[in-house]
């Protein structure tokens, strides 16, 4: 009987998936510079050239080497989708980024949420699913699901060498499959050239297990074969295996020719630059907190797994370290979107926090995927609203427009809407109606949670200091941006901790125990006053700390 239940759960649970995955294959979203840089090289490709001369207007992300044009992109989306562009285009059938999306994006998308569901119930029998599915609705990925971005196949590369190294970690030692996860991780990084910091890591990783310059040299050996079509292409189109296509990029073109800078050197890690990703109006934890507790649950799953955990951590650290030094938000969508490969290492951590604290990561996995729905279905690539293209901070393309647009019934284009049926309401609702029934399929699949008072008092704590940081943070950062300011910064980290720390001691202790961090409720009515924040926030941090010193002190004198 606990066999025919669990085949059934696994069965809704797949078609929860493939239902989230088609409600996004039913949105047509907006072509730009991003997608065309990538179609362009596709198109390119196609006439049998590396270089986009004939469809550089496709795009403004394009490069100029030796008086040609070349899309500024790695090439690796435009090798995956190159077979289906060519048999589409052969039969008379459409062929543009919509089309080659579907391949080159919500296939991956899929099967990134299949892979995560196996590694999380590996984590945490059970669980997996609930891991997987969340990863798809309430994070980065559900947006840019329906966009020809390189992120979703780049990070199901990434991770997928990560599951192979696992899965071979836990059984007698096999070094074709620590080969096959180094060609993996190879070949996302000639999708995305980022992902090399998750082949260092995780080369890391795969040599932790004995005998290590054995499997060292099969890791090294198997990124080398992965990224042997990446060091084609750039002797193919460049003369050259170490050029790549991110360099000499064209920043604006004239009547006498193009205007090409070289890509400046890295800058250092800017922590400022690190909150303004995480808690800015655009930031990863402000739209999406539910990536905080999958960050929470790789401290659970430390205890068991060290060496996985500790992985799952230096991926995110990495990433985070890369973005603030020179990446930043990248554009205008939803946050800062090169976040997006280590989403779902975080994802694994999601596991073991739906099995210790199901009500807490629920109501924030529930806040996360609203934003992220609306997001996808208001537009994500929202216009420049301030007039100028820095994309370094979190509130140019500020969140509040998709409320505009959600207000105006001014939604993204539909497959309904091209077909004639209309747009608005009435082209989005049956999107909506999927998007209800995979959620709907989610829950029966998942079952009955085990909720706990304590848990219940910290998801009420986990839900008032993010609507706190909504409401304060955004404006804290940007209000002290514009005086130059460091108190702001200084304010939100506090705010930061002191919510974490609140909810570790409602845990430990009960409710009452986060009583101390209620000069924070004060912080929304401070925003246009870092220094008062500041004081409030390490207010509320010092009686923390104060009570939990306070609680220490009493337990260690009561009789053994």
């Amino acid at each position: 009987m606990a066999g025919t239940t669990t085949t059934r759960r696994r069965r809704l649970g797949l078609l929860a998936i493939l239902a989230l995955a088609f409600a996004t294959a039913l949105l047509v979203q907006p072509f730009g510079y991003n997608q065309g840089a990538h179609y362009a090289l596709v198109r390119a490709l196609a006439d049998g050239t590396p270089r986009i001369d004939a469809y550089r207007d496709f795009s403004g992300d394009i490069g100029y080497y030796k008086g040609h044009y070349y899309s500024n992109k790695a090439p690796g989306l435009a090798f995956v989708t190159l077979p289906v562009y060519k048999v589409v285009h052969a039969l008379g059938l459409p062929s543009g980024v919509h089309v080659l999306s579907l391949w080159g994006v919500l296939l991956p998308g899929i099967l990134l949420m299949l892979l995560v569901w196996r590694v999380g119930d590996r984590a945490e029998p059970g669980y997996g699913f609930a891991a997987a599915f969340t990863l798809g609705i309430a994070t980065l990925v559900l947006p840019f699901l329906g966009m020809y971005f390189a992120h979703v196949l780049s990070a199901l590369l990434g991770f997928a060498a990560f599951a192979v190294l696992w899965s071979e970690r836990d059984r007698p030692q096999r070094l074709w499959l620590v080969a096959a996860a180094g060609f993996l991780a190879g070949f996302a990084v000639v999708v995305e050239y980022p992902l090399a910091l998750t082949a260092v890591v995780l080369g890391v990783y795969a040599i932790s297990r004995r005998p290590v310059l054995e499997r060292g040299l099969v890791w090294t050996g198997g990124v080398f074969v992965g990224l042997l079509p990446l060091l084609a292409f750039n002797q193919w189109a460049f003369g050259s295996f170490t050029q790549l296509s991110y360099s000499h990029l064209v920043v604006k073109s004239k009547s006498g020719g193009p205007v090409v800078v070289v890509q400046p050197a890295k800058q250092a890690f800017q922590p400022r630059v690190a909150v303004e990703l995480l808690l800015s109006a655009r930031g990863l934890l402000t739209l999406a907190p539910i990536v905080a507790v999958g960050i929470a649950g790789a401290v659970f799953l430390y205890r068991r797994r060290r060496a996985e955990a500790l992985t799952i951590g230096a991926v995110a650290f990495w990433f985070l370290l890369y973005n603030t030094s020179f990446i930043y938000f990248g554009g205008f969508g939803p946050g800062p979107r090169y976040l997006i490969p280590a989403l779902p290492f975080a994802a694994v951590g999601l596991a073991a926090a739906y099995r210790r604290a199901p009500v807490t990561t629920l109501a924030l996995a529930a806040v996360s995927a609203g934003a992220m729905l609306l997001a996808t279905i208001t537009e994500p690539l929202l216009p420049n609203n301030e007039g100028h293209g820095i994309v370094r901070f979190g509130d140019v393309a500020h969140p509040s427009r998709w409320l505009d647009r959600l207000r105006d019934g001014t939604f993204t284009d539909t497959v309904f809407a091209h077909a004639g049926i209309g747009h608005g309401w009435l082209s989005i609702a049956p999107v909506l109606v999927v998007v209800a029934g995979a959620v709907a399929l989610a829950a029966a699949s998942v079952g009955r949670l085990d909720v706990t008072r304590r848990d219940a008092e910290c998801a009420a704590v986990a839900a008032a200091g993010w609507l706190v940081a909504l409401l304060a943070a955004p404006e804290l950062l940007r209000h002290d941006r514009f005086e130059g300011g460091v108190a702001g910064v200084w304010a939100v980290v506090a705010l930061l901790v002191s919510v974490v720390f609140a909810c570790v001691e409602t845990r430990r202790s009960g409710l009452l125990r986060a009583l101390p961090a209620a000069p924070l409720v004060a912080l929304p009515f401070l925003r246009d006053r870092p220094g008062w924040a500041l004081a409030m926030a390490l207010l509320a941090l010092a009686l923390l700390a104060a009570g939990r010193l306070a609680a220490s002190t009493a337990a260690s004198r009561k009789p053994a």
